[in-house]
């Protein structure tokens, strides 16, 4: 399929055009995308989640749904697992 340097400078290229754009309010958070993929770093799954509403109007990706485009862009995305807090009544973590 796609490596993800296709993908790093595909994004790249949408935000160089959104951020010609002289209205848009979230500039600063397209920059600081913009950074990340120049240095070659992941972007965050929440820096994601805020351009797809831009991403998903563009010609390659017009006929695409969201799990689509993610899964397009995931090799380039952060994913962070949490760790999930149990609840319990008994000590067994803390003895293994």
């Amino acid at each position: 399929m796609y490596n993800s340097k296709y993908q790093r400078s595909l994004l790249l290229k949408y935000i160089n055009q959104y951020l010609l754009k002289k209205n848009l309010k979230m500039k600063n958070v397209l920059i600081n995308i913009k950074k990340r993929l120049e240095n070659n770093q992941f972007i965050t799954l929440r820096q994601y989640n805020s351009m797809i509403k831009f991403i998903e109007r563009e010609g390659e990706f017009i006929r695409s749904n969201r799990d689509e485009i993610y899964r397009f862009f995931e090799p380039i995305i952060e994913v962070r697992e949490r760790k999930g807090i149990q609840y319990g009544n008994d000590l067994n973590e803390h003895f293994i």
